[in-house]
């Protein structure tokens, strides 16, 4: 006959069971409760990332505006006024001689058509539904002709794409990076030539901005530099890297990877 059960061992078991279920249910609260931060935090930061990107495009817009306002400024002054007070001249000297040969009024429908052209082109910049339509290859040409113009420095830009597989949000800051990545060369490198290059590489594009200047010291700069601190924050931004090459007597190159949009790129 099997010994029989005693009431207390019975108590000890259902005391030892419910504490066991409590510390379960402890366990799984906490476990729960830490993971949910986990998933709290990771939404918060994915939320500041983005509120950071738009802040950062809408800089960027801003940005460009600013430089695109005061090429048409200058612009207007330099080039479209110079051209507008040839053609009243040539007007003026055609008016004289009207009997004789109007060879001038060609010359001045010349001048008119370029103008016009001119003003077509400068326009773009001022369209008041830009983002939508920023192309970074067709900007990045113009501001090579408007570099190349000056005659200070000589700019060459080679691409394996006509349109940058990005959306144009991304490409109006990406121009941003390269404008200031210019910038920089023209006021501290003393350099004669910049090459820009574009290509495919895996899933990313790489860019790089190449210069033949006297290049700078970027570990003492970079933490002192907000041009440089900005360049590195829309790149992050823009889920990218970007790095510095300090090459003596070959001056600097800026390299910047982007991942490919593959929507776009199909």
């Amino acid at each position: 006959m099997p010994p029989k059960e005693h009431p207390s061992d019975l108590i000890i078991a259902i005391i030892i069971a419910t504490i066991v279920l409590l510390l379960a249910g402890v366990f799984i609260f906490i476990l729960v409760a830490y993971f949910n931060g986990r998933k709290k935090r990771y939404i918060q930061e994915k939320q500041l990332m983005q509120l950071s990107f738009n802040e950062q495009l809408l800089k960027a817009q801003l940005e460009t505006q600013e430089h695109a306002f005061n090429q048409v400024s200058q612009e207007l002054h330099d080039n479209i006024g110079q051209l507008l007070s040839s053609t009243k001249m040539l007007l003026n000297i055609a008016g004289m001689e009207i009997q004789t040969v109007p060879d001038t009024f060609k010359t001045a429908e010349q001048s008119l058509a370029r103008a016009i052209q001119d003003l077509r082109t400068l326009s773009k910049s001022l369209n008041t539904d830009w983002i939508r339509q920023f192309d970074f290859i067709e900007n990045l040409n113009w501001e090579k002709e408007r570099l190349n113009a000056a005659r200070n420095i000589s700019v060459r830009i080679s691409s394996d794409y006509e349109k940058l597989p990005v959306e144009a949000e991304a490409q109006v800051m990406l121009f941003r990076v390269v404008q200031e990545a210019v910038q920089n060369t023209l006021k501290h490198a003393n350099a004669t030539a910049i090459d820009i290059h574009i290509k495919k590489e895996g899933d990313m594009i790489q860019l790089t901005v190449n210069d033949n200047g006297t290049g700078f010291d970027i570990t003492a700069t970079k933490n002192k530099s907000l041009g440089i601190r900005n360049m590195a924050h829309r790149v992050k931004l823009l889920q990218g890297n970007i790095h510095w090459l300090n090459r003596e007597e070959k001056g600097t190159a800026v390299i910047i990877q982007i991942p490919l949009d593959k929507e776009t790129s199909q």
